[in-house]
């Protein structure tokens, strides 16, 4: 029911007293939560394209270029970069200045370095265009779903990220179907500016649509990274490790969707068939995401999921240069952990912070995963420009995979250690 506005008028009878008067003017119109979750699932598709139109048209690019595969894979490492640095001022940013115009400024910034990516004639521009891109985008996966927070504060919370989360695999299926056939029939920029346009389109309806002021105002405070720094320290290692666990699956699974194309052209796949099995990655989250985020509301477990979709995504990436498995079996066992590990942990994240510090662990987390994304694909290329194969990149990702597992495995230990250390407070 929409809240009614309120306002006292004073008039003057005929006696020349003073009467009160209690006018209750027409509902104030109030912006949907599932209105904002629409909107909020556009604008992570737009930075799925702006963070994924390289991978599709890796090929074209490096022998347009002239480029290496160090130099490919520093592209997509140059558009994470910024999220190590800005991810966790980015989740302070919100709170004091308000979701809409940080947002807005983060889409505007990584709309402009697209731009510049799309202009560039060589490599050094597209480096500073990525990075530039990087900025606004960084901000623009730390403040959405804490946005999200903000509006879903109850049950369907896991809903709201299942549906959150499946925007990226929308944008990846989209750019890996269509971008590489796009630049092979014309040029590896036209893809570029299809990227640079929807962006712009998403500016202005952010702008245009999205409130001012969220369902639940939050405290604003001015920014205060001392103070925040102290409470991500004392949250506990629940916090970290779960960061960590995100680090190291986006470094395996990154790495795989910007070499996975290329691996299969090698293998003289056509790049149409190429582009759609390295899509198939993140195809399974379009309808799963948002069921697993139901089920999770109701049966908990997420910790579960985590461990098992690091297992999956481990094996199978192994099997990739040693398998005959068919890749489109293989490849579509690897995108369930595109669906077991992102919603799980986006859901359980908060849960180790107070309210009004979401935003800080997803800065933690959105750092630590750029991090992974920096250094995975550079060091993924860097080992195919020596030995001139994908396998041993193959391996690495799997290792990082694993890795990822055997510390989502300590998080229960961590989080009876945190619930014991907090009733001895007590």
């Amino acid at each position: 029911m929409r809240p009614l506005q309120a306002k006292v008028a004073i008039s003057v009878n005929g006696r020349g007293a003073f009467r009160h008067c209690l006018i209750m003017e027409a509902p104030i119109k109030q912006t949907s939560r599932w209105t904002v979750l629409l909107i909020i699932f556009l604008v992570t598709v737009a930075f799925g394209f702006v963070f994924q139109c390289i991978p599709p048209i890796l090929t074209f690019m490096i022998t347009s270029l002239g480029l290496t595969h160090a130099q490919a894979g520093a592209l997509m490492s140059m558009f994470s970069l910024p999220g190590v640095i800005v991810a966790i001022p980015g989740g302070i940013l919100a709170p004091a200045y308000g979701a809409k115009r940080v947002l807005l400024g983060a889409l505007v910034i990584m709309t402009l370095g697209t731009l510049l990516v799309a202009l560039a004639p060589g490599f050094t521009l597209l480096i500073v265009g990525r990075f530039i891109a990087g900025v606004g985008g960084m901000i623009v996966v730390v403040v959405a779903p804490q946005t999200l927070a903000a509006w879903f504060s109850d049950k369907w919370f896991s809903v709201a990220i299942g549906v959150y989360i499946s925007a990226l695999p929308v944008a990846v299926i989209v750019a890996f179907n269509t971008f590489g056939t796009l630049a092979k029939a014309t040029r590896w920029q036209v893809p570029i500016w299809v990227t640079f346009t929807y962006c712009v389109a998403v500016c202005l309806l952010f702008a245009w649509k999205y409130p001012a002021k969220p369902y639940i105002e939050p405290e604003r405070r001015k920014p205060n990274l001392r103070e925040n720094l102290t409470v991500l320290k004392k949250s506990g290692s629940p916090v970290w490790l779960l960061s960590l666990v995100w680090m190291l699956y986006n470094a395996s699974s990154i790495s795989f969707m910007t070499f996975a194309g290329d691996h299969y052209i090698a293998q003289g796949f056509s790049v149409e068939l190429a582009g759609f099995l390295t899509s198939l990655f993140m195809m399974s989250s379009i309808v799963l995401g948002p069921v697993l985020g139901a089920v999770i509301g109701r049966i908990g477990k997420e910790i579960h999921f985590i461990v098992f979709g690091c297992a999956i995504l481990g094996i199978f990436i192994f099997l990739i240069p040693r398998s005959n498995i068919n890749p489109l079996l293989l490849v579509g066992l690897i995108g369930l952990s595109c669906v077991l590990i992102p919603t799980p942990l986006y859901a359980l994240l908060p849960r180790y912070l107070p309210s009004r510090y979401t935003g800080l662990g997803y800065g933690l987390s959105v750092a630590l995963e750029n991090l992974g994304s920096l250094i995975g694909p550079f060091l993924v290329g860097l080992l195919h420009d020596k030995y001139h194969d994908h396998s041993r990149g193959f391996d690495l990702m799997a290792f990082l995979a694993f890795l990822g597992m055997v510390i989502a495995l300590l998080l229960p230990f961590a989080v009876k250690r945190r619930e014991s250390r907090k009733s001895h407070q007590v």
